[in-house]
């Protein structure tokens, strides 16, 4: 029974990550903004790699699923959007491969030890900050867009007051949000410049 339960929880963190890759693709050609920007950026990917992790049992386990979830994001979203009929860059797809091999198991880690409150308020934290630092670095500096910066910053005072309140994490969450803002602002910063 325990066997069946933990090939479950991993075969729904696979499953979650194809979901996101095609359900991107498939909504860009609908939203506009600010909602166009949630299947635009990093930090929801991430939140694909965190519930990955949140329903594993073990935290390698957590870790690998996080890394293969956000992969299968990638593969699911760049087949769906070539049998639509976009080109398909290279380039974009190894900066988003590496993307996957480095949060995917970030994030997937992240979603155990907050399910488990160990370290707390680290895992919530690091889900808050890719949010936050993405309004900040990305949507505000870097493209000039308010509304989605808006966006994003409701979404991590949301997550904020939602993933706290499981076990009361929120003293804890709010010592690791500096650190972990300043590592997300890092990593945006990263990956613009990678992207171009």
């Amino acid at each position: 029974m325990q066997q069946q339960r933990h090939v479950g929880a991993v075969l729904l963190a696979l499953g979650l990550g194809v979901a996101v890759g095609v359900l991107t693709s498939l909504l860009q050609a609908h939203l506009d903004f600010p909602w166009l920007a949630l299947v635009n950026a990093a930090s929801p990917w991430l939140t694909t790699a965190f519930v990955a992790g949140a329903l594993q049992s073990r935290l390698r386990t957590a870790m690998l699923v996080g890394a293969a979830a956000t992969a299968l994001e990638v593969v699911a979203y760049y087949v769906t959007a070539d049998l639509r009929g976009f080109g398909v860059s290279m380039n974009y797809v190894i900066v988003w491969s590496l993307c996957a091999v480095v949060g995917g198991p970030i994030f997937g880690a992240a979603g155990h030890v907050w399910r488990r409150v160990a370290p707390a308020g680290l895992g919530a934290a690091l889900l808050v900050a890719a949010y936050a630092s993405e309004a900040a670095v990305v949507y505000h500096f870097r493209l000039g867009y308010s509304s989605a910066a808006w966006l994003f910053g409701g979404i991590a005072l949301l997550l904020a007051l939602g993933l706290g309140w499981h076990r009361n994490q929120y003293p804890a969450l709010a010592r690791w949000l500096l650190p972990t803002f300043v590592a997300g602002a890092a990593g945006q910063a990263a990956l613009g410049l990678a992207l171009g």
